[in-house]
């Protein structure tokens, strides 16, 4: 007489399959978030190397850009003085420009670009994705330098205007820091008015940098 409480052996071995099919679901969602925690820390590995790269960087760049207007300014005329200022400062602007527009823009159309091998795309891609970096050497870097060094032409500028005029120490004050007031408020509008257009333009900026970038390094 067979029991009526008795379970049809098909149904157990459904059951069985598929709690080993619910186990293997775990061990292959376990091994995924593993994997990407592994990922993720090595990612936090390699940023933490940046701060050391930066300061390596901006020694470098500080000590060349430094050397050279000095190497300019020595024993020169108050217009090659004024001129480097300027161009030192409008460097500044540009560089800040590119970082406030690689931290703004959308690397959704990127992709697209790339995807279509679009000239630059594939490079437009890497600096949205390293923008975190791009800001920061563009910013934080190039830019503060330029903003540093332009302060000294601008020392040695009012050093050429004032000097051989015989003025008192009042109006040798006073010319200095004009110009030293003229330079800081020049930086701090072009600055202003760049970030507000590489807020506008973000994208079209970072892809017109990839472009140029693309001609030194071929795009894979």
């Amino acid at each position: 007489m067979k029991n009526s409480d008795s379970v049809p052996r098909s149904t157990v071995d459904a059951e069985t399959t598929l709690f080993a099919e619910e186990e293997r679901q775990e061990d292959t969602s376990v091994d995924i978030k593993r994997k990407e925690r592994d990922k993720n820390d090595k990612k936090k590995k390699k940023r933490n190397l940046w701060p050391l790269k930066a300061f390596f960087i901006t020694l470098l760049i500080a000590a060349a850009v430094n050397t050279g207007s000095e190497l300019m300014l020595t024993d020169s005329q108050w217009w090659l003085a004024t001129i480097l200022t300027v161009a030192i400062l409008l460097l500044g602007v540009v560089f800040d420009i590119v970082g406030t527009a690689a931290t703004a823009c959308d690397i959704g159309p990127f992709h697209s670009m790339a995807s279509r091998k679009v000239r630059g795309g594939k490079m437009a891609v890497r600096l949205a994705q390293k923008r975190d970096i791009v800001s920061s050497v563009c910013c934080d870097i190039v830019g503060d330098i330029c903003g540093i060094v332009s302060g000294v032409c601008g020392a040695a500028l009012a050093s050429e205007a004032i000097d051989g005029l015989g003025l008192s120490v009042a109006w040798n004050l006073v010319i200095k820091v004009l110009i030293y007031s003229v330079i800081s408020t020049l930086t701090i509008t072009f600055k202003a008015l760049g970030k507000n257009i590489a807020v506008k333009k973000a994208n079209g900026i970072i892809l017109g940098v990839a472009k140029a970038l693309s001609i030194f390094r071929r795009e894979g």
